[in-house]
């Protein structure tokens, strides 16, 4: 009978007991040096118990968890007040109305047919901002002056340029020329034209003087900057609980105006001498007006507020009010406040060129938070091929890259912002986004040049003026801001939409607001503003039982969804071959 062999021990041997202990020791010694280094960087934590809890025999649990549960309540409810009293802080409002808009968060409805199709911007599918109630401006003034009233104005842009004398366009001080319009400048001809480069504070000073010299060969031109009581938020205000007061009194170039207009008005046989101010979107037309009356009398636009953003413009309809000009000699002027320019969608364009003119108006008038852009991609493309790669390179401490390489640009961008997915993917959008927001928030202080100009001489009446604007030097040393050189924009060539009307903007109600779930909703700018169109651009799914009719249409970026939304994927389908089917949303398509 043969030998059965015992079965064999499934005890290790003595050589991996000592390979077990001796990869103990090395991750023990690893670890004590990691915490060696932890605590000379002082970045050592200490490990604290786990709580056991309250045993379930204890008598009074109950009581003990109901005093936690308020306690954190009361926590909770401090951490909220500190937080709104720091948002207070920054936007120049009460804690009490930041509480209250929070608690009351009204989506205002984007009107999406509200340009009427042919006077795209690029702007109309930006969502506002969460309802922030108006700041609320506590001034004292010395002498108290009466009310000025303000009127309802001509129905459309003809219409103003028919009764205007004086034609006042307000520019971009960060770019001139891209808000001037040959067609605008064309039909009022015969009139006094008057160039308003306004927001000269947020430029360096040889940037201005090389404008100002170049626009006077043409047009009449003059600096201008709002006072303070109506100029934007800084990036990063420096927190203060004193109310700082606010002065109206303090615009830069206002007596030039008046000066300009004053002579104007002596030859012009009339009571009142009529000014008609245009200009784009966002380029400070009411704020202008505002600084000349020195009163809040205009809305203007402001990115905390919901109530200046309910549509792609503040002003929605023309406004009159009379002044009278400050020389003693009585003379009045009827100023005209105007929406922003609309112009006529070219046809027959390439989709590379309209998407560069998308991208061009978007940047142009920077209303809303274009940060929130779905696809935030072609605007910095936008910014990075007029942009001078070494001051890209210097505002955001990157690398070098490549002249107009965006892919470069926004990779470095996501590096140094820790921007890094899963498997070491780059997030080039998220870069992008914060590119726009720095945009947005006038972070990005950009400024331009006029191409083939060698003149820098100034007018003696402009030293004043530019006595008070930081240098080019002075700006890229402050802290608060990243100066960028751009490439000069081109003068609008588009057609002006003349005999639209405009229509007077109605307060939109609760049942009127947007659901917050459909958040990524296109705006498609059709001619004709129905109500079922409207409805059908809000749902993306529904679109498919008319593409043939949406296939003339211009897309306008859409928004991202609401935060803290995650979208499911479900990977338990799984094909013949045996690879994982990848299925989202409700039917099941990828």
């Amino acid at each position: 009978m043969p030998q059965i062999r015992k079965k064999t021990s499934k005890r290790g041997t003595t050589h991996q007991r000592q390979k077990l202990k001796h990869k103990v020791s090395q991750g023990r010694k690893k670890a004590k040096k990691e915490a060696r280094k932890e605590q000379a960087a002082g970045k050592s934590h200490k490990k604290s118990k786990k709580d056991p809890g309250i045993p379930n025999n204890f008598p009074y649990k109950d009581q003990i968890l109901a005093e936690v549960a308020e306690s954190r309540r009361q926590a909770a409810e401090e951490k909220q007040r500190r937080k709104n009293e720091k948002r207070a802080a920054l936007t120049g409002l009460d804690a009490e109305d930041v509480e209250d808009s929070q608690k009351n968060i009204l989506d205002v409805d984007v009107d999406e047919n509200q340009n009427d199709g042919q006077g795209f911007d690029g702007i109309m599918s930006i969502r506002p901002a969460p309802l922030v109630p108006p700041k609320k401006k506590i001034v004292e003034l010395s002498n108290s002056e009466p009310v000025i009233p303000v009127t309802e104005g001509p129905r459309s842009l003809r219409e103003v340029l028919q009764k205007a004398d004086v034609l006042l366009h307000v520019v971009d001080a960060r770019d001139p020329a891209a808000g001037l319009s040959e067609a605008l400048f064309k039909e009022a001809t015969g009139k006094d034209i008057i160039v308003l480069v306004n927001k000269i504070d947020s430029v360096p000073r040889e940037s201005l003087v090389s404008w100002l010299s170049y626009l006077r060969l043409t047009y009449a031109t003059l600096p201008f900057r709002v006072a303070e009581a109506f100029l934007p938020p800084k990036p990063n205000p420096p927190p203060t609980s004193k109310k700082i007061p606010v002065k109206l009194d303090d615009a830069l170039g206002s007596d030039a105006v008046w000066q300009q207009l004053s002579k104007l008005k002596a030859k012009k046989s009339g009571e009142e001498l009529v000014v008609a101010l245009t200009g784009v979107t966002n380029s400070g037309k009411s704020a202008v007006i505002n600084s000349l009356a020195r009163a809040n009398l205009l809305p203007i636009y402001n990115l905390n507020s919901a109530i200046s953003a309910k549509g792609p413009y503040t002003t929605t309809s023309a406004s009159e009010l009379v002044l009278e000009i400050p020389d003693k000699s009585g003379a009045k002027v009827r100023l005209i406040d105007t929406p922003g320019l609309e112009y006529v969608r070219a046809e027959g364009v390439e989709e590379q060129e309209k998407e560069m003119t998308r991208a061009r108006d978007i940047l142009l008038r920077s209303r809303g938070r274009i940060d929130r852009l779905k696809d935030p991609l072609f605007a910095v493309t936008h910014i990075v091929s007029r942009a001078d790669t070494q001051d890209l390179m210097l505002a955001y401490s990157l690398p070098a890259f490549s002249q107009g390489d965006p892919t470069s640009f926004l990779a470095g961008m996501a590096r140094a912002s820790g921007l890094i997915k899963k498997r070491g993917v780059l997030d080039h959008a998220g870069a992008a986004r914060i590119v726009l927001r720095d945009w947005s928030i006038g972070k990005f202080a950009r400024y331009t040049m006029p191409s083939g100009s060698s003149t820098t001489s100034s007018s003696t009446n402009d030293e004043g003026i530019l006595a008070t604007l930081k240098s080019r030097k002075e700006l890229r040393k402050a802290g608060d801001v990243k100066l960028v050189q751009l490439q000069p924009g081109e003068a609008e060539k588009r057609e002006v939409l003349l005999d639209d009307v405009w229509v007077v903007d109605e307060e939109v109600g609760e049942d009127e607001a947007d659901d917050e779930d459909t958040g990524d909703e296109e705006a498609n700018g059709d001619e004709d503003g129905d109500e079922d169109e409207a409805d059908q651009s809000s749902d993306p799914e529904s679109g498919d039982e008319d593409e043939e009719d949406e296939e003339d249409e211009e897309e306008v970026p859409e928004l991202l969804p609401p935060p803290k939304r995650k979208r499911t994927v479900s990977f338990a389908v799984v094909s013949a071959g045996g690879k994982r089917q990848r299925r989202t949303g409700k039917n099941g398509r990828s």
